[in-house]
C-alpha cells in the first residue's frame, strides 16, 4: 500500500506491505505533520505476524503523543513501551522547517540515506541491537539540509534500495515514486520503505 503526504516544505511517499502469507505487517511507519516540524519514522517489530505488529504498533502510538519531544526522549520512550513485547528497531526523523535541519535517531537495522542537490550524501551507520525495554544508551544527530535534499528510510526487506541518482531526478514523489518500484528490490519480508523530498 502507498501513502502520500505533503507539506509546503516536504513531500513524502511510503510503502509497505506484510510479508507474503501474511495478515500481519510487523513493519509500520508514520508521519507527524505539525507547522514547524514533519516527523517520519520506520519501526520494524522483531519477527513477523501480530506480535511483531504488536511491537511496531506501540512504537508508532508513542512517537504520535510525543512528537512535540526531542528524538531522543521519543526513542527512549519508544524502548520503554516495549517491555513484555518482542521489541522493535527503528529510525526516527523530526525534519526542522525552522532551523532547516534534520534531527536523526535510531535503534537497530533501519536504513537512512540523505543526498544533497549537489549529490553529498549523509547514511549514518545503524547502532546494532534493538529496543526491548532494558536500559539502552539512545544518541541522535542533526544535519543541516537544502532546498532539494531528498532522504530515505527503509527496513531490511528492502533489498536494492533507491539510488542516489533515481532520487535526485525525481521531479514528484506522487508522480514518479510507483514507477520506481520494482519487484526484486523487495525481500520475501515485511517492507517498509519512506521517501521524502525537501522543498
Amino acid at each position: 500500500m502507498i501513502n502520500f503526504y505533503e507539506h509546503k516544505n516536504l513531500e513524502i511517499a511510503a510503502v509497505q506491505q506484510a510479508k507474503p502469507g501474511n495478515i500481519h505487517c510487523g513493519d509500520a511507519h508514520v508521519v507527524v505533520e505539525e507547522k514547524d516540524f514533519t516527523i517520519c519514522a520506520v519501526v520494524d517489530g522483531l519477527g513477523s505476524g501480530e506480535g511483531a505488529s504488536e511491537s511496531a504498533d506501540a512504537a508508532i502510538k508513542i512517537i504520535k503523543d510525543n512528537c512535540f519531544l526531542g528524538v531522543e526522549e521519543i526513542v527512549k520512550t519508544c524502548n520503554e513501551a516495549m517491555v513484555n513485547k518482542r521489541g522493535a528497531v527503528l529510525t526516527l526523523v523530526k525534519v526542522d522547517f525552522v532551523k532547516k535541519e534534520l534531527n536523526y535517531c535510531n535503534f537497530g537495522n533501519i536504513g537512512f540515506v540523505m543526498y544533497y542537490p549537489d549529490g553529498t550524501t549523509i547514511q549514518p551507520i545503524p547502532l546494532r541491537g534493538y529496543l526491548s525495554g532494558r536500559k539502552a544508551v539512545i544518541k541522535s544527530k542533526s544535519f543541516s539540509y537544502k532546498e532539494g535534499s531528498i532522504f530515505m528510510l527503509y527496513s531490511d526487506g528492502v533489498k536494492i534500495p533507491f539510488s542516489k541518482k533515481n532520487l535526485l531526478t525525481i521531479d514528484s514523489l506522487k508522480k514518479e515514486f510507483t514507477d520506481l518500484l520494482t519487484l526484486d528490490r523487495f525481500a520475501i519480508d515485511d517492507v517498509t520503505l519512506l521517501v521524502g523530498k525537501l522543498a
